[in-house]
């Protein structure tokens, strides 16, 4: 028996004990030296992919800790992890659309492109488009940045970021707070997905972005997976659950969808877009392959990603030209950007640099950064279309991620003066902490641990943990935290997690 081992079993006779005899105080040894214990096991860091595993161990032995700086975050997740808990989730499959895809099959997953309409639509008056059926309205066509949400609904693409963000949100939560009816939640979501028979999506995109009267499907569907990478690291950190260890079933699931992105027409295509598409793709093949021990295709990903991506996509002072002529420019700079730094942490596992790496003529991720921090102060006006309003609060993923990875707290001061909304309770705190940023501390925002008075405080981690819902949830169940965004089945899931751009 090693010591990790004997720690865990005079733990649980302690507990055992205190539960018979009332005494807290064995409780409280057991959390006490629990940080030490955990992190002499192999196991507290978890290999995640385009997430920092070290900077997760970090942050949980924080919020064991009852880091008062964390608890606002820590709140937010528990509160998304409950409502997740209690919602209805037999939608959250392929099965439950309207419409049965070319094959004859609805475990083919369907989409139609969001931004397509009908071409006789109310809401674009005439002149209709030369070609235009005004009868049938076929075929549909591109209206750049305005959502077809009624289309859209009648299809999988709602089902499929409802269950990945779902996912993500518990398997975060069972790691933060050692949960396994997290755990097992996520467990039953997955495997309704992906691998059992009644309701498993096949692993293609064979139908998704399709375009009435256009074709059945787009290479640009492949786009809507792109928030697995969220998943992906979330199923590692699951691994370090009970319930959801073994994951034989969906790491084979998701090797069958690599190769597919590989080898078919449409993944091939996707692979040759210039675009945040194109990012997105490498950021997705790279993380799913890592995950299905495929090294050698994510070593692939990692070492043309420099030349393909970042030489491509970026010019010299940081624009990003091909996302600046969108009519949602702005969103989709941040949209790019949050790819290139899934694939940048993705890459360093296969030992490939791209935080660091710099063009001859002076291309990089970072510059594509530094680009936006005059804009987003107010100090240069944007010059670009942005049709609809954007919280700048929404960029903290890309702000925060570059503070730490390129060591410079100008990013975080950045975001911290543009944010219109409180940052205090967004996923990424717990993701990656504040303190990670060059020139933070974290000993002042530590709860005290050794006050009698305050004794709901020390154990205050461990009551939110273990309760069936967070203080502040007790008074408002509606309560959606900056960040969150609610999803028809009442849930509250980190918009982090959601798909945004398609």
């Amino acid at each position: 028996m090693n010591a990790a081992q004997s720690y865990h079993s005079l733990a649980v006779i302690l507990l055992l004990f205190a539960a018979l005899t009332g005494l807290s105080g064995a409780a409280d040894w057991t959390h006490s030296h629990r940080d030490g214990a955990e992190k002499s096991a192999e196991a507290t860091i978890p290999q995640t992919f385009s997430w920092d595993g070290e900077m997760l161990a970090g942050v949980k032995a924080r919020v064991q800790k009852g880091d008062a700086e964390l608890q606002p975050a820590i709140h937010a997740l528990m509160h998304s992890a409950e409502l997740v808990m209690k919602a209805d989730i037999s939608k959250w499959t392929v099965m439950a659309k309207n419409f049965t895809p070319p094959s004859g099959t609805k475990h083919d997953y369907m989409s139609v492109a969001i931004y397509y309409w009908p071409c006789n639509s109310p809401k674009f008056p005439p002149p209709y488009p030369h070609g235009c059926n005004t009868t049938t309205g076929l075929p549909w066509v591109s209206h750049d940045g305005v959502v077809n949400s009624a289309a859209v609904d009648q299809f999988d693409s709602p089902a499929l970021g409802h269950m990945e963000a779902a996912i993500t949100s518990l398997g975060l939560a069972s790691y933060m707070f050692d949960n396994e009816t997290f755990a097992q939640r996520a467990y039953d979501i997955a495997k309704q997905w992906f691998w059992a028979q009644a309701t498993l999506m096949n692993p293609n995109l064979n139908y998704a972005s399709s375009r009435p009267g256009l074709k059945d499907a787009d290479a640009s569907g492949i786009i809507n997976t792109a928030r697995w990478v969220n998943l992906i690291n979330a199923l590692q950190l699951l691994k370090l659950s009970t319930s959801f260890s073994n994951q034989v079933e969906i790491e084979t699931w998701f090797g069958q969808y690599s190769e597919w992105l590989t080898d078919s027409k449409l993944g091939k295509g996707e692979s040759h877009a210039t675009n945040n598409h194109g990012t997105w793709y490498d950021a997705q093949l790279s993380n799913y392959a890592l995950y299905a021990n495929k090294g050698d295709v994510a070593k692939r990903v990692a070492s043309e990603a420099a030349e393909k991506r970042i030489d491509t996509e970026i010019m010299p002072d940081g624009q990003m030209p091909l996302e600046e002529r969108r009519t949602k420019s702005w969103s989709y700079c941040d949209y790019n950007l949050q790819a290139f730094l899934h694939l940048a942490t993705a890459a360093q596992h296969s030992h490939v640099d791209l935080f660091s790496y710099v063009s001859k003529d002076g291309r990089s991720i970072r510059k594509a950064v530094e680009y936006l921090i005059p804009f987003m102060l107010g100090e240069k006006k944007w010059p670009y279309k942005q049709i609809e309003p954007f919280k700048f609060s929404a960029m903290l993923e890309v702000f925060r991620r570059s503070a730490i990875m390129f060591k410079n707290a100008s990013f975080e001061a950045a975001i911290e003066k543009a944010s219109n909304e409180s940052l205090a309770e967004n996923v990424i705190n717990l993701i990656y902490p504040k303190s990670a940023v060059p020139g933070q501390s974290d000993e002042s925002t530590m709860m005290p641990q050794s006050q009698p008075q305050n004794h709901h405080h020390k154990n205050r981690h461990r009551n939110l943990a273990n309760s069936a819902v967070s203080p502040r949830d007790r008074r408002d169940h509606d309560w959606i935290p900056a960040g969150y965004t609610k999803i028809p089945n009442g849930a509250v899931v980190p918009s982090a997690f959601l798909p945004e751009l398609l």
